[in-house]
């Protein structure tokens, strides 16, 4: 039988939710990559939508392109949880992978949080800003920041590629993300039946657990994303709009 959360637990949990989503041309390998794109998510703990979310790719002039990454609440639960959380990164393309060069955090509401990372390539290292300090520290070649991640995802994905392990510079360090194809699959959703490659993050004696749905007709973006945390409870993003 399912259980739909209560009141009391969809405003525990839905700070969670936002963390949680902040925390997915040049050369022939990525000529199918899209140049801009605005997806829509609604986003749901159990059976009870929490909010939506926003993904944005566009162009913003001298091969330089900016993605976006925006979580709120809506409905009901929008009369009692105020905060929006925002991603913002700006990037350009160093041969055929994406380099970034700025990355912010912002979560509005009751706790507000501000973060900045500026990425220096010439000296190999990011400026990281968060609670009114600012530090640096050195990067390895690769590195993105975590709101890209996805991008990359998509990009490889369309390589054929079918593993993945990309440097992130999160938290103030450097951190490791890795994927892996574990199948396919294809199922209904609001943008009709489409097929998916069905692509998990591994994490190392980690009992949080993270998969991807992606859709090969929209340049491999995933159309769904599903998210157990440690205490169980299931986060899930499923897509609702697409303009591209």
């Amino acid at each position: 039988m399912k259980h739909n959360p209560s009141l009391l637990q969809i405003m525990r949990f839905f700070p969670l939710i936002l963390g949680w989503m902040f925390g997915w041309m040049f050369s022939p390998f990525v000529a199918a990559f899209p140049e801009q794109f605005s997806a829509t998510y609604t986003v749901s703990v159990g059976d009870t939508i929490m909010g939506e979310a926003n993904w944005s790719l566009k162009p913003t002039g001298g091969g330089h392109y900016r993605y976006d990454a925006v979580t709120f609440p809506t409905g009901f639960i929008s009369l009692f949880y105020k905060s929006r959380r925002t991603e913002h990164s700006e990037w350009h393309y160093q041969g055929d992978r994406i380099r970034p060069l700025l990355y912010r955090y912002n979560r509005g509401g009751k706790k507000d949080r501000k973060v900045k990372v500026v990425f220096d390539w010439d000296q190999g290292i990011v400026w990281n800003t968060a609670k009114g300090k600012t530090w640096e520290m050195p990067i390895p070649p690769g590195t993105l920041d975590k709101n890209v991640c996805v991008l990359a995802l998509m990009q490889d994905l369309a390589r054929g590629l079918r593993d993945f392990e990309y440097p992130i510079a999160d938290g103030g360090r450097i951190k490791t993300y890795r994927f892996s194809f574990v199948g396919e699959e294809v199922f209904d959703t609001a943008l009709g039946r489409l097929q998916t490659l069905r692509i998990k993050r591994i994490r190392e004696n980690a009992t949080r657990e993270t998969t991807y749905w992606c859709a090969p007709k929209f340049d491999y973006l995933p159309v769904k994303v599903v998210h157990r945390e440690k205490d169980g409870k299931i986060i899930t993003m499923r897509i609702s709009e697409f303009f591209g």
